[in-house]
């Protein structure tokens, strides 16, 4: 009996060969076409399935991923968006939280290199452009704009006044909205009447409180914030100082002569205006304006507002003698006595 083999097959069919990548001599960059024996320390390490070919390298060199930086940060005029238009061209992930780590970090490196080898690490393991557009999307749907602004009504979980969506302009969220709002009637709260620019004052002093809130959750710097707030505080005589020099000037109004005591009382609580249904109730500022006023432009013979108004009132009033039109005085004498 033949000797069988202990091998088992499964078939004559060999397998498919093993791929064998051979590495080149040389990476050459897409760019400026300059070749370097290796990858590691010349190109910039991706994440994007669009470039596992090439090792997870960017195609060009660190040398020309820095002229781009510079290209676009004085294109753009920004650091923060020279970065962002580097990353959507090589679809590398964009996060405000990511930028704001590369700015806090101490590194040898350029911004643009230091940015992209922390977006390398585990916290955002294979996260490319395409999230980054994700994420923007979903936030979207938070952000009250003129185009949705028709829909604020008709959704039950966003309760803001479209009003104060036009008092506050487009682009936040209902959350902004609401902390913008109360910020503003804190401030406002007993003012009887603000005028158009006292309104923008406390608007933006609302605006820039709430922006410092909300750089300071996220820990990134608010200090020109700070110097804002603090210039529209003085224009808007809110300061601490300025209120303390205006209490002490109110508290001395009893040692001044009763004239200027006035003068300062209508100058720093002047009596607000009524209300509609409560002006000149008696006619007394009309009859002083057309009788008075009036009167004694007419008599000094001063052309102005207040004798017209005396004119207009004088021909209303006057009573002229009527004039007959009859045939005759015949006529005239039989209307008056009926004669035949």
């Amino acid at each position: 009996m033949p000797k069988q083999s202990k091998v088992a097959t499964k078939g004559s069919k060999p397998n498919q060969a093993t791929p064998i990548r051979e590495e080149p001599d040389f990476y050459y960059c897409s760019r400026c076409e300059r070749k370097f024996s290796k990858q590691r320390g010349n190109f910039p390490a991706s994440q994007s399935p669009l470039f596992t070919a090439n090792n997870r390298y960017l195609p060009i060199c660190n040398h020309c991923i820095d002229e781009l930086y510079e290209h676009y940060k004085n294109a753009l005029g920004s650091d923060e968006e020279a970065v962002k238009r580097l990353c959507m061209k090589f679809d590398i992930y964009w996060s405000q939280e990511l930028y704001d780590m590369t700015l806090k970090s101490v590194h040898s490196n350029t911004k643009i290199r230091c940015y992209i080898g922390k977006s390398n690490l585990a916290k955002f393991h294979s996260k490319t452009y395409d999230d980054t557009l994700d994420e923007e999307k979903e936030s979207a749907k938070n952000i009250i704009t003129s185009d949705n602004i028709e829909t604020i009504e008709d959704d039950e979980e966003i309760q803001i006044d479209p009003e104060i969506v036009k008092f506050w302009g487009y682009g936040y969220s209902p959350d902004f909205y609401q902390q913008l709002q109360d910020r503003y009637e804190f401030w406002t709260e007993g003012k009887e009447e603000l005028d158009t620019s006292e309104i923008s004052l406390y608007r933006q002093i609302c605006l820039t409180e709430a922006t410092i809130s909300v750089e300071s959750a996220a820990g990134r710097p608010f200090d020109k914030y700070t110097n804002t707030l603090n210039n529209l505080l003085g224009s808007a005589n809110l300061k601490p100082s300025q209120k303390k020099a205006e209490e002490t000037q109110e508290s001395s109004i009893g040692n001044l002569p009763f004239g200027m005591g006035i003068k300062q009382l209508e100058n720093t609580r002047p009596v607000p205006k009524p209300d509609p249904e409560f002006e000149d109730v008696d006619g007394i500022v009309k009859y002083i304006s057309i009788w008075f006023l009036g009167h004694f432009c007419k008599m000094t013979k001063v052309k102005n507002f207040y004798s017209k108004l005396y004119e207009k009132k004088m021909n209303e009033l006057r009573v002229e003698k009527p004039e007959y039109k009859g045939d005759d005085d015949e006529t005239l004498f039989n209307d008056i006595f009926g004669g035949d």
